[in-house]
């Protein structure tokens, strides 16, 4: 089979045709600083543009720094970093080139296959110690070293996107309160605004290897404040990291930034990576995922002749989406200052659908009366999760390992139960119980999973299961409760079935590397991957026995996995890594359609919501500077029906009375109509920080920061 040519974006309205000596031949992604453009230079060898974002070209701080850092920048070297090769930041608008290295990034890698090998990991962090040196040497701090910031070549690692964090600080990117860096990779010295260094890049090397051997962060998921209150308090969870490696991610991963290895002792521990790999780099990875890389563009591409509509310019009017590449690799080389994105998140918004925040039906004549909120009672507990309001009664977990059950109506306690939450993931109530799982305590022990029923009446204990090794997530139909987690080497994937009514195991069926699961009806759902299959594979299994029912690609175009898997009615939703909502015939997997959103982050808003032949999704964009939105879209067809900009969303989207309600990690709770998208304004929950919000019958209640559970009625 011939080697396939990728498709590209095209140039939109208003794209430069050429920068310098560059001509610019298509798009290849964006991000938080920016737009990023493939480029054809005079000697033939295809460089990766960066131009800076004009807001941020106009704020005179950022320029600056923006000199600085590049100027750092380039005196940078190493097999493993990806050079900045050209630059003009003083002009209009400011860029910079870099060499473009067809690779995967470690993010696509992992969604793809799981975790990568034990010699591919141990290989990976020499690569990247050498590659921090090259960058420190320098003077300058990476400050975002991540999974989306290495490259996986063929002739080894690069990092990528070093020397821009900085410039971007104190600029109108942060000056709302966020925070340069990704939850679960931060240190905990930044996350504390402290002094940020050499030792806060050890501390993201650290986590970025545990990630590539187990295919999660050491610190777990959920949302932002939650997992940035584990990186700071917590202790990491090491399960599936190799022997002779956990000891040094356990290093690295210090609370305290001077008790960490210096970067040159890594170096030396870890072993000059340039010695690991043959000349040439071969055989240094898995071979399907050295086959993804060998399938990617020339390095001289040539100028695209399809024409894409780009995200924002005024669009045409609306059409159903469709597939966008031929085999969708989720794939590119990008350059030292971008995000690796996928293809397909570039080729977003075909049908040019209305923005709810840029004319359309969302502009009104009349605005609606801003809403109101009406304090009804506070009591005296924090939430560690958003709660959940079931037949009159509030349920919440605090961070101390304490859960609370409290009147809806007027706040007062009904019961506490501590020791029964822990480092929880989940919280459910369905029926007249209450349904826990996560940890025993606080420690994240990788020993210490379980999972609790409850009496929600009264908040007796009626069983307990010890899951052993680390539990990842769970599902509810019929009489039992389906769970997956992780072996010891956490390599495979066990699910298995509980009976609700004695918390004693069912069945279990052993799978590849699980990474969601639901259940509907007599049927368990789950995506797994494995290196014997191109891609993440759907599976059904028969609820009542665990006996496979039958298996289907989950994804044929865009081989990403699933941050989430629903079956609502009778269809299945599904939100992509990628950033694709898709929906399936449960009966056999078969795509029933599929749409880019261009978002990446659901960390905060797994969930989509459907509601009168809707469906509602918010998301946010990788970087933080540029904010989040909610989608909602044609269920029958998946076209987009409108979309509302919004800042960093922390919940997935509540649908009442016609109006998407979406909380907001800077505190807000924001209103859209759900029939256009129109804002129908904002109310302030909290300052600054996720409110762990829940509306429920017009009354939303909520966490303000000060260790109270709060509720308000919602007015206009």
């Amino acid at each position: 089979m011939g080697r396939e040519r990728e498709v590209y974006a095209p140039l939109a309205a208003g794209d430069p045709e050429r920068l310098g000596p560059y001509r610019i031949v298509g798009r290849l992604g964006g991000g938080g600083m920016g737009q990023v453009f493939l480029a054809s230079p005079p000697d033939g060898r295809a460089v990766a543009v960066k131009v800076v974002r004009a807001e941020l070209a106009e704020d005179a701080a950022f320029r600056r720094r923006f000199v600085r850092e590049v100027e750092a920048a380039r005196r940078v070297s190493g097999p493993f970093t990806a050079a900045v090769v050209d630059a003009d930041p003083d002009g209009t608008p400011p860029w910079l080139a870099t060499e473009y290295v067809p690779g995967l990034s470690l993010k696509a890698a992992i969604d793809m296959h799981g975790p990568l090998p034990d010699g591919t990991v141990r290989a990976l962090g020499a690569a990247l110690a050498e590659a921090l040196e090259g960058v420190h040497a320098a003077g300058v701090v990476h400050r975002d070293l991540k999974p989306s910031n290495v490259l996986l070549a063929a002739d080894g690692p690069r990092l990528i996107d070093f020397g821009i964090a900085l410039a971007s600080e104190g600029t109108r990117l942060t000056v709302t309160g966020a925070m340069v860096g990704t939850p679960g990779f931060m240190s905990p010295e930044q996350l504390r605004g402290g002094a940020v260094g050499p030792a806060s890049d050890v501390f993201a090397l650290g986590a970025v290897l545990a990630y590539a051997a187990t295919g999660a962060g050491p610190f777990g998921g959920g949302s932002a404040h939650a997992l940035n209150y584990r990186v700071v308090h917590g202790a990491p969870d090491l399960t599936g990291v190799p022997p002779g490696l956990a000891d040094v991610v356990a290093r690295c991963l210090d609370k305290d930034p001077d008790r960490r290895p210096t970067v040159p002792g890594l170096v030396e521990e870890l072993g000059r990576a340039s010695r690991a790999w043959p000349p040439g780099g071969a055989g240094w990875l898995p071979e399907p995922l050295t086959t993804e890389i060998t399938r990617t563009v020339p390095a001289a591409p040539p100028a695209p002749t399809a024409v894409l509509t780009a995200p924002y310019p005024d669009p045409p009017p609306a059409r159903p989406p469709r597939r966008l590449l031929t085999r969708g690799r989720a794939l590119a080389g990008l350059a030292a200052v971008t995000v690796l994105v996928t293809i397909a998140t570039t080729l977003v918004l075909l049908g040019g659908e209305p923005d709810g925040g840029r004319g359309g039906r969302a502009d009104r004549a009349a605005e609606p009366s801003p809403p109101v909120l009406r304090h009804l009672w506070s009591y005296g507990g924090d939430t560690a999760w958003p709660p959940q309001v079931k037949d009159g009664t509030v349920y919440f977990g605090d961070g101390d390992g304490v859960l609370h059950a409290v009147d809806a109506r007027t706040g007062e306690v009904r019961w506490k139960r501590d020791r029964a939450w822990g480092g929880g993931n989940s919280l459910f109530v369905s029926g007249n119980r209450l349904y826990v799982s996560g940890y025993a305590d606080s420690s994240r022990s990788s020993d210490s999973s379980r999972v609790y029923a409850l009496d929600a009446g009264t908040g007796r204990r009626l069983w307990e299961f010890h899951a052993g090794t680390l539990l990842l997530g769970e599902a509810l139909s019929g009489r039992n409760m389906y769970l997956y987690h992780r072996t010891s080497d956490a390599k495979k994937t066990s699910v298995y079935a509980l009976d609700t009514g004695t918390g004693k195991k069912a069945w279990t069926h052993e799978a590849g590397i699980v990474w969601e699961m639901t259940a509907h009806g007599n049927v368990v759902y789950y995506v797994a991957s494995t290196y014997d299959e191109p891609g993440p594979q759907l599976h059904a299994l028969n609820a009542a026995t665990g006996e496979r029912l039958w298996k289907a690609p989950f994804s044929d175009d865009l081989h990403s996995r699933p941050e989430s898997l629903n079956v609502i009615g009778d269809v299945m939703y599904a939100i992509g890594k990628d950033g694709t909502v898709s929906a399936r015939d449960p009966r056999n997997g078969a795509p029933l359609w599929n749409t880019p959103t261009g978002l990446h982050d659901f960390s905060d808003s797994k969930f989509p919501v459907v509601a009168d032949g809707v469906v509602y999704v918010s998301g946010n964009a990788e970087s933080q500077g540029d904010g989040g939105q909610a989608i909602a879209f044609d269920a029958k067809t998946g076209a987009v029906m409108w979309r509302r900009r919004l800042p960093q969303v922390s919940s997935s989207p509540t649908v009442s009375s016609g109006t998407v309600y979406v909380g907001t990690q800077t505190g807000e709770l924001h209103l859209v109509n759900a029939a256009d998208g129109a804002s129908l304004g904002e109310v302030r929950l909290a300052d600054d920080h996720d409110p762990n919000a829940a509306v429920s019958g017009g009354v939303v209640y909520f966490g303000a920061g000060d260790g109270h559970l709060r509720a308000a009625a919602l007015t206009r």
